[in-house]
């Protein structure tokens, strides 16, 4: 943790929950890292995000991991109809 900017690296993992994909300094909230990281990134050539979810908050090191979660598209045309 960097006490003067109040920041934290968080290790991002690819889907396996296990291999890195990258780090990357995320604000601490209340002294605590955030539940979620959304990465900017492409589904299907249109602009998306990626979303990792904190491992555990209980008991995070000097750096937490994220496991990948979902890929979140930006255009209504990419989202599942629940009509």
């Amino acid at each position: 943790m960097d006490a003067v900017t109040r920041t934290i690296h968080a290790a991002l993992l690819y889907e396996d929950g296990a291999t890195l994909d990258s780090v990357v300094v995320v604000p601490l909230i209340g002294g605590c890292p955030p539940g979620q990281i959304r990465v900017a990134t492409t589904f299907g050539g249109a602009l998306a995000y990626d979303i990792y979810v904190l491992d555990d908050d209980e008991q995070y090191s000097s750096m937490p991991a994220y496991p990948y979660y979902a890929t979140i598209p930006l255009t209504t045309e990419d989202l599942e109809k629940d009509f």
